[in-house]
């Protein structure tokens, strides 16, 4: 049995009131069952639950989906830990169902070719007949112990991997695997000979990369001479390896990350395997600068005590900045860790050893207090315009804290450090007028897409092929991507999954043109395809399915779940769908303008010539006049 089918047994077989009511207190209100939203500061019973839908929806904050992703955004989870969560306060054997992992043939395979390949670089090192891998071994002062624990390996100059996927003896596994290695970009192929293949990595230190079970899902590798053209050569984005939702060496450092309840985030893999072999075996490092949604989750279902220990230069310092706002919007003050005037934490170990690292934790301060100070300059202005200059951005720093009261606290001392002299009253008021204004703002983010080679991939209709016009299959393994939705956008969506016969109108390309989110047009794209195959009482159920699963964001699955929950099958004559379209049109393009206004405005602050300044403003002007014909524009009444 697979995860998919349980799943489906969770989701078909077991209310939803159920599942819920192991977390909350779920009451009856007529005949609803309500309860107190854990998304938002609710006083009140605003979560809706409905056993037939299998859905809810808190009619206050927004926050909808179906039983699994409940538990996923309630107790930090990711797809499969909701699931195990799930099993084990329902009596089901999660086991019988982990068996399968053999739905998708292509990752299966990808998976033993990895496998072999890490093998394989760890036989060549363990060897010892490779100098290059000893003098790199014996310079970072690592053991046999460590180097087996991160399989540290070395690719000689030669094709082994390729060579190997050649002497498979079935001649269909054989071009199987050969097709699926270069997918992963584990081999090449020979431009000069298109028949032939090479290695990808050669002459090089290898590190798997592990996902969060331990299964190696791609490559690390480092130089060994100067002439390499890249020091550092790493798999890249496949079906098998999203970079920004791997932690390095997670899988050997979850339990020290529960026993000791923190976690030190680190950049790369040598920190972390410097830190690892110091005794610090609660790190963890992301790779490159960039850390995903899921990983944040990952990371907060095991502690809450969040150290950044990323390297001293300004790409460390940005990526440092955006992790602590990700902590933060989780009501978590990562603390800052800095190493300077050592690059990073490997190098600060060799000059300081580990005690001086442990101090270096013990005495780490929040990372909001680093992002605040660096704001003070050396000299304070005297001008007040340019002191409350300065407590804006403060405000910006702060605000993915929201209105807390270390929030708060932090703005009013900010305030006395830059010397102003209102009322701690009146500075808290203006920091919650900022707040509000800017969760006025709508929030743009395009979908992540997977480039390989750098081609973008395009979509096509076998993107959106329905499958046996009753089940949506995906991997339970995706995590959701970091895409945000506008306010416009969610309801673009909710219209056209309440009335899919919008979909086949000659206006809907217009409208897609001022769609700027990857997600929302691709999504559209699919649903394009559902409707024209799927049968009218089905339709509810096969999105439902489609749309509640990992591989979309939270917004948009918030915001199909909260479209279906009153949902009842309808349709619209012409001109009813001609004005809906006309509408929904009119607002795209009007959300567009504003933030376009938003904008110029940022820049106008900023403008430090005339000339500048009258260009803005002819912008600005022309902004306008396009604002004011966007509202007087009026649906052709012939349609």
């Amino acid at each position: 049995m697979s995860l998919e089918d349980l799943k489906n047994r969770i989701k078909e077989e077991i209310p939803i009131s159920s599942i819920i009511g192991n977390y909350l207190s779920i009451k009856r209100s007529g005949s609803a069952m309500v309860s107190v939203c854990p998304f938002h500061s609710d006083t009140k019973p605003s979560m809706n639950i409905n056993d037939s839908k299998k859905i809810f929806k808190c009619f206050a904050c927004g926050a909808a989906g179906d039983s699994i992703g409940f538990v996923m955004r309630y107790s930090n989870l990711d797809f499969v830990d909701a699931l195990k969560d799930i099993c084990s306060k329902q009596g089901i054997n999660f086991e019988s169902y982990q068996e399968e992992r053999k739905t998708n043939p292509k990752v299966e395979m990808a998976k033993k070719i990895l496998t072999k390949a890490a093998l394989l670089y760890r036989k060549v090192a363990s060897s010892g007949q490779f100098q290059p891998y000893n003098s790199f071994i014996k310079k970072r002062g690592l053991d046999e112990e460590v180097a087996m624990s991160f399989s540290l390996g070395f690719a000689p100059n030669k094709n082994s991997i390729s060579d190997y996927l050649k002497s498979i003896p079935n001649p269909t596994e054989r071009d199987f695997a050969i097709s699926v290695a270069l997918d992963i970009t584990l081999i090449r192929r020979d431009n000069h000979n298109p028949d032939a293949h090479y290695d990808t990595f050669r002459d090089r230190i290898i590190f798997p990369i592990w996902d969060h079970y331990g299964q190696v899902v791609g490559f690390t590798s480092r130089s060994i001479r100067d002439d390499q053209k890249a020091k550092y050569l790493n798999s890249v984005d496949s079906f098998i390896f999203s970079k920004t939702n791997i932690l390095y060496g997670f899988h050997l450092a979850k339990n020290a990350i529960r026993e000791k309840d923190a976690i030190i985030l680190v950049e790369g893999n040598m920190d972390q395997i410097a830190l690892y072999k110091n005794g610090f075996t609660n790190t963890v490092a992301i790779m490159g600068t960039a850390l995903g949604a899921s990983s944040v989750e990952r990371i907060l279902s095991l502690t809450k005590n969040v150290y950044l220990a990323l390297d001293s230069d300004p790409a460390g310092f940005k990526a440092m900045e955006r992790a602590y706002k990700q902590f933060a919007e989780k009501g978590i003050i990562a603390k800052f860790i800095d190493f300077s005037p050592q690059k990073d934490p490997d190098d600060y170990l060799i000059a300081h050893g580990a005690l001086a690292m442990q101090k270096k934790i013990e005495n780490a301060e929040a990372a909001v207090d680093t992002l605040l100070g660096k704001l003070i300059p050396e000299t304070l202005p005297e001008v007040l315009d340019r002191k409350l200059e300065i407590l804006h951005k403060a405000f910006d720093v702060v605000a993915p804290m929201k209105g807390d009261l270390a929030a708060t606290e932090r703005v009013v001392g900010f305030a006395k450090r830059l010397g102003l002299k209102a009322e701690p009253s009146q500075i808290i008021k203006n920091y919650e007028d900022y707040l509000s204004k800017s969760a006025e703002k709508p929030k743009f983010a395009q979908a992540k897409k997977i480039v390989t080679d750098n081609v973008e991939p395009a979509y096509t209709d076998e993107d959106f092929v329905f499958q046996n016009n009753s089940e949506i299959t995906f991997d339970p393994e995706v995590s959701s991507p970091e895409t945000y939705l506008s306010k416009m956008e969610k309801l673009l969506v909710q219209e056209l999954v309440q009335l899919p016969s919008l979909l086949n109108m000659d206006k809907m390309n217009e409208i897609l043109d001022l769609v700027t989110n990857d997600e929302v047009k691709k999504y559209i794209g699919k649903i394009r395809k559902i409707t024209m195959e799927v049968d009218d009482r089905e339709y509810e159920s096969v999105m439902l399915n489609l749309t509640n699963s990992p591989e979309y964001s939270v917004d948009l699955r918030e915001a199909v779940t909260a479209a279906f929950y009153n949902y009842k099958h309808k349709d619209a004559d012409t001109k009813t769908k001609s004005r809906i379209l006309f509408d929904l049109k009119n607002k795209l393009h009007m959300e567009q303008l504003k933030n376009k206004k938003e904008e110029i405005k940022k820049l106008q602050q900023n403008c430090e010539s005339d000339e500048l300044m009258t260009s803005l403003l002819n912008q600005l002007n022309e902004v306008e006049k396009n604002i004011q014909t966007l509202k007087n524009s009026k649906p052709d009444r012939s349609k």
